[in-house]
C-alpha cells in the first residue's frame, strides 16, 4: 500500500520527510520505504490547443497553436490521434525532461517548427494499463479548463511522496488511508482527524422496490446497498483520477472511481451495479450454480463452480463475491441509475475463488485478509456522499440492509505489572495508557489491571499478548536496553524416541550407508508402490505439482527414486537409508496419523576387486545382516524372526522376508521384483523398511556383565535333508527349542540343491555349539539334547538326518 503525504496531511499534521517517515514506521514493525514520484520530470506546464492544422507534409501529422502562458502561443507539432482544438494538455516545453533520460528540443519536423511535445501519461512513466482507456493510443486531455503554463506536474500528482507500507497479512487494517493514519498518527503521536460523511437529507427516498437475498449466510456477515437515480456518468475530476492512478488503478468513469477512491481511503472495497440492468430490481448473494458464467471486460466468461460465492440477479452472475464483477451489470456512460455495494464476505472463501480462477486483484487482496465490518456503513455513505459530490444525482435510497453484524469493539484484560514483566522493562501506568491512547484504543484502569477496548478497525487484536506487541512496538524497539535473561534454567536434551532413532541411524551409518532426506510428498503412482500398512491415501487439496500429490505411504519409493537418479550418473554402488514418518489414515477420518519408520536400500557391490579380494555384488543376506546389526543395537528382549513371504507385490516373491516379534509384523526386506526394477530403470537393489514405534515399544533387556567361562565348548555338527520349502529359520528356532539350557549357538554352513539330492529337497548343515559356565559338560548331557533335537526335527519336519 502506496500512502500519498498530500492525501495524509488531510488527516494529520505531516512535519516530517517521507525517508524519515518511512524509516520510523519501519521500525514499528511494518516494513516501509519511501517514493518519490516524477524525480525525472521536468519542464512539464498546461497547454491549451487554440489551433490545430493538418501538417502540409504528412498525413497523420498536424499543427498545433498551444498556449503555455507565455506571451505568444507556440507551434507543436503532434501526431496524437486524439488532438483536437480546445483541449488542456500537457506540454513538454524546450529543454523538459522525461523519463529515461528523453529531453524535449525544439527543432523541425518534417520542415516545421515544433517548440515542444504534447505528452500522454505514459510519456510521463505513468504505466499505460493504468491510464485512461480514451487516452491510451494517444495524448491526455485535462477533463476540467486549467490554467496555461500551470504545472503540469502538479496538477496530475506527479510531483507527489509516498510511503510504500508492505502490509503483512495481520494489518490489513493499512490497506486503507484512514488506517494507515492512524499507524503513522500513533507512530508520532498524533491523533488523525476525519470528517464523518453525510447525505444530503433532501436526496434520501424512503421507498425502494430493491430486494436483496441473502443465502449464502455463512459467507456473508454485512451486505448493504443504496441506489441513486438519474446519474451523469462523465469523466471523473483531476483530483480522483490522479490518487487512484497512482495506486496502480485505471481511471474508469465518476462512478467506478468514487467506488475504487472510497477503498483506498476506508480500505473498504466498494462496487456498483447498473441498476436498470438488474432483474426485478433484485440481488442474491448465493453459491454458484451449474451454468454460472462470469464475463469479463476482455470478452473472456470465466466457468464458476459450486464453491464459488457469487452476486446475482434473475439468475445471473454480476459478479465473483469480493474479487470481480462481471460485465453484464457494468457502469457505463448510458447507465442512469445505479446500485451501490458495501458488504464483508468470508476471506477464505475469498483468497479460495480468486486464486481458482486466476482474478486477484485490489478487493481481493483487502478481503482475504480481512476489512473492517465497523466500517460497512460509513464507507458506504461516504460512496452516496462523494459520487454525489462529483456528478448530478436526483435521489438516494435510504440503506437498504440485506445482513449486519453488530459491530462490537473487542475487550482485552490485562495486568500492567504483567505486561512489564513479558515486556522485560518498567513502564508507569500512565506511560502504558498514554501509548494505548495514541493507538486510539480507550482503557480502563482498576489499581493494576486494566481492560482495554480495540475498535473493530484492529480485528487483528484479540488478546492480551496482541496488546503487549502493540504497547511495546510503540514504545519503540530501539528503546529497549540490553538485560540479561532471568528465569529457570531447564536442561536440555533429546526424547527418548529421539535417543532411541539415532542409535538406528549411528548404527546404520556405521555399517557404510549414507542418510538420505527425501520429500514427504510424492505422486498417485508410487504412494501406491510399497503402500504395506493398507492405508487410505492422503491427497493434498491444493497440490503444487503432480509429483508431490499425496502423504508417502512407505520411504521406499523416495530410495528407489535415489537409487534411479544415481545409477542414471555412473554412480552403481549404492547403500543408503533414510528415516522419516509415513501417514496412516484410518477409515472415517480427515488427518493422518504420522508413524516413524526407517528404510534402506542398497544396489551394486558391497566388496570390490582389489589384489586379495574379488567383487561381490550384494544379495539378500547381506541386507539382512545390516538389518540384524541394527535390530541388535535396539536391545530389545525380544526374538526376531523372518519368514518369507510373497505377498509385497513389487518385491521378488523368492527373496523377500517378513520380520516380525510375536507374530506382529514390523518391517520387511527383499529384492526388488524384476518388472519394478525395468520399470524404474534400476539394477539389481535390495530394500527393507522397519516400523521404528513398534520397535521402540518392545521391552528392554538388562544388561549385566558376565566372567568369561572357564570351562570349554563342546560341537556337533548337524546334516540333514529338508523339503525345499522349509526356511532355515524354522529349522533354527526348533534346535534351540529342544536344545536344552547348554545350547549356546547355531550356525548354518552348509546349503546344497543339486545332484544327488532328490528334486524339492535341500540339504543343510548347521554348526551347534554347547556349554555350561559353571561345570564341565559330559558328552552324555551333549548327546541327550542332541538327540531330542534330531527327533524334534524329524518329528515336526520329516527331516533326513544324514
Amino acid at each position: 500500500m502506496k500512502i500519498s503525504m498530500n492525501w495524509l496531511k488531510e488527516y494529520l499534521p505531516v512535519e516530517h520527510n517521507v525517508e524519515e517517515i518511512a524509516n520510523k514506521v519501519s521500525l514499528t514493525g511494518i516494513e516501509s520505504a519511501p517514493v518519490e514520484l516524477g524525480t525525472d520530470l521536468s519542464g512539464l506546464v498546461v497547454g491549451h490547443i487554440i489551433d490545430v492544422k493538418p501538417h502540409p507534409d504528412s498525413d497523420h501529422l498536424n499543427l498545433c497553436q498551444v498556449e503555455i502562458g507565455e506571451k505568444e502561443p507556440v507551434q507543436i507539432v503532434c501526431g496524437a490521434p486524439n488532438v483536437a482544438n480546445g483541449q488542456y494538455v500537457i506540454v513538454a516545453k524546450n529543454g523538459a525532461n522525461l523519463p529515461a533520460g528523453k529531453v524535449i528540443k525544439s527543432g523541425e519536423i518534417r520542415g516545421q517548427l515544433s517548440n515542444g511535445m504534447i505528452c500522454g501519461l505514459d510519456e510521463l512513466g505513468v504505466k499505460e494499463k493504468f491510464v485512461p482507456k480514451e487516452f491510451q493510443k494517444g495524448i491526455y486531455v485535462f477533463p476540467a479548463e486549467e490554467q496555461p503554463g500551470a504545472d503540469a506536474k502538479e496538477l496530475l500528482g506527479l510531483n507527489d511522496t509516498m510511503v510504500d507500507m508492505d502490509i503483512t497479512p495481520n494489518r490489513a487494517d493499512t490497506l486503507g488511508m484512514r488506517g494507515a493514519a492512524w499507524e503513522i498518527g500513533a507512530t508520532y503521536d498524533h491523533k488523525p482527524s476525519f470528517t464523518k460523511p453525510e447525505i444530503a437529507e433532501s436526496k434520501v427516498v424512503k421507498n425502494n422496490d430493491v430486494k436483496i437475498n441473502i443465502k449464502a449466510k455463512d459467507l456473508v456477515t454485512d451486505y448493504l446497498v443504496r441506489t441513486m437515480s438519474n446519474v451523469t456518468v462523465t469523466e471523473s475530476p483531476l483530483w480522483i483520477q490522479r490518487r487512484i492512478w497512482n495506486q496502480d488503478i485505471q481511471p474508469v468513469n465518476n462512478i467506478v472511481d468514487a467506488a475504487n477512491y472510497v477503498m483506498i481511503e476506508f480500505g473498504e472495497p466498494i462496487q456498483v451495479y447498473d441498476l436498470d440492468k438488474l432483474t426485478d430490481k433484485e440481488i442474491t448473494v448465493e453459491m454458484a450454480a451449474e451454468g454460472h458464467k462470469l464475463e469479463l471486460n476482455d470478452g473472456n466468461k470465466k466457468d464458476l463452480s459450486h464453491d464459488d460465492l457469487v452476486i446475482t440477479s434473475g439468475g445471473q452472475a454480476l459478479g465473483l463475491a469480493g474479487v470481480q464483477k462481471s460485465s453484464v451489470a457494468e457502469v457505463t456512460s448510458d447507465t442512469k441509475n445505479i446500485l451501490v455495494e458495501s458488504a464483508v464476505f468470508d476471506g477464505t472463501s475469498v483468497r479460495k475463488a480468486a486464486q481458482r480462477h486466476d482474478l486477484r486483484g485490489n478487493a481481493s487482496n483487502r478481503f482475504e485478509k480481512g476489512v473492517d465490518n465497523g466500517a460497512v456503513s460509513e464507507s458506504l455513505t461516504r460512496a452516496v456522499q462523494l459520487i454525489d459530490s462529483i456528478t448530478n444525482v436526483e435521489s438516494i435510497s435510504q440503506e437498504i440492509v440485506g445482513v449486519q453484524t453488530k459491530d462490537e469493539p473487542i475487550i482485552i484484560d490485562g495486568k500492567i505489572s504483567h505486561i512489564n514483566r513479558l515486556m522485560g522493562i518498567e513502564l508507569s501506568p500512565e506511560e502504558m495508557l498514554k501509548i494505548i491512547d495514541r493507538l486510539g484504543f480507550t482503557a480502563e484502569r482498576n489499581g493494576d489491571e486494566i481492560s482495554v477496548s480495540i475498535p473493530t478497525r484492529r480485528w487483528d487484536m484479540t488478546i492480551e499478548a496482541d496488546l503487549i506487541e502493540e504497547i511495546i512496538r510503540i514504545f519503540g524497539y530501539d528503546n529497549l536496553k540490553g538485560t540479561l535473561p532471568s528465569g529457570h534454567e531447564t536442561r536440555g536434551g533429546y526424547t527418548p524416541i529421539r535417543e532411541f532413532i539415532n542409535k538406528l541411524t549411528s548404527v546404520l551409518l556405521s555399517e557404510g550407508m549414507d542418510e538420505t532426506i527425501n520429500f514427504a510428498l510424492i505422486n498417485k503412482h508410487e504412494v501406491e508402490d510399497f503402500n504395506t500398512i493398507h492405508t487410505n491415501l492422503t491427497r493434498l487439496l491444493h497440490p503444487m505439482t503432480e509429483d508431490h500429490e499425496y502423504l508417502r505411504t512407505s520411504l521406499v519409493p523416495g530410495l528407489i527414486k535415489d537409487i534411479a537418479y544415481n545409477q542414471a550418473r555412473g554412480n552403481d554402488n549404492i547403500s543408503i537409508f533414510e528415516q522419516g514418518r509415513i501417514f496412516d489414515r484410518k477409515e472415517g477420518t480427515d488427518r493422518p496419523e504420522e508413524l516413524e519408520y526407517i528404510a534402506g536400500a542398497v544396489s551394486g557391490n558391497v566388496l570390490e576387486d582389489s589384489w586379495n579380494t574379488t567383487s561381490k555384488t550384494v544379495d539378500f543376506y547381506d541386507v539382512k545382516g545390516i538389518v540384524e546389526e541394527m535390530l541388535m543395537f535396539t536391545n530389545s528382549d525380544a526374538e526376531f524372526e523372518y519368514s518369507a513371504t510373497d505377498q509385497i507385490s513389487n518385491l521378488h516373491p523368492g527373496q523377500t522376508a517378513n520380520i516380525s516379534v510375536d507374530g506382529d509384523v514390523i518391517g520387511y526386506i527383499g529384492k526388488l521384483h524384476p518388472n519394478y526394477q525395468s520399470d524404474h530403470n534400476v539394477a539389481d537393489t535390495y530394500v527393507f523398511e522397519v516400523n521404528v514405534d513398534k520397535l521402540l515399544e518392545l521391552n528392554r533387556k538388562q544388561v549385566q556383565a558376565k566372567s568369561a567361562p572357564k570351562y570349554p565348548s563342546i560341537t556337533r555338527d548337524l546334516a540333514i535333508l529338508v523339503g525345499k520349502d522349509i526356511s532355515s529359520g524354522q529349522i533354527v528356532k526348533d534346535i534351540f527349542e529342544n536344545g536344552g539350557d547348554y545350547l549356546i549357538d547355531v550356525n548354518i554352513f552348509d546349503v546344497y540343491q543339486g545332484s544327488n539330492i532328490e528334486s524339492g529337497f535341500k540339504s543343510l548343515g548347521y554348526h551347534l555349539i554347547f556349554q555350561n559356565a559353571n561345570d564341565t559338560l559330559t558328552d552324555e548331557t551333549v548327546e541327550k539334547s542332541f538327540t531330542n533335537i534330531k527327533n524334534s526335527l524329524v518329528s515336526k519336519f520329516n527331516v533326513e538326518v544324514r
